[in-house]
């Protein structure tokens, strides 16, 4: 097992009661995976604030990072995680 670091804002700090949670995950843990790991811990309130409920996929206007570099830049949902990573989930922010 390893320890993963998810930090959040907004709407889903709230879902997981704190901006910031530490999780064992299986060794070679995909971010696709932890995402499972996650609603299946924190349920229906997470998977809707994340998930297309027709594909089951994050929602586009998502931000997941990895270390502070935007998956897009990496492997996407099949990065590989390791021990002591930091994944950040960023919903959409609005203000005015």
């Amino acid at each position: 097992m390893i320890t993963i670091r998810v930090r959040t804002i907004l709407t889903i700090a709230k879902i997981l009661g704190k901006g910031e949670v530490e999780l064992s995950v299986p060794e070679k843990c995909t971010l696709r995976e932890l995402i499972v790991i996650l609603v299946s811990r924190y349920g229906d309130d997470l998977a809707s604030s994340l998930l297309d409920p027709k594909t089951r996929s994050v929602f586009p206007h998502i931000r997941l990072m990895v270390n502070g570099r935007d998956i897009a830049f990496l492997n996407k949902m099949e990065t590989v995680l390791q021990n002591g990573d930091e994944v950040l989930i960023l919903p959409p922010v609005s203000g005015g």
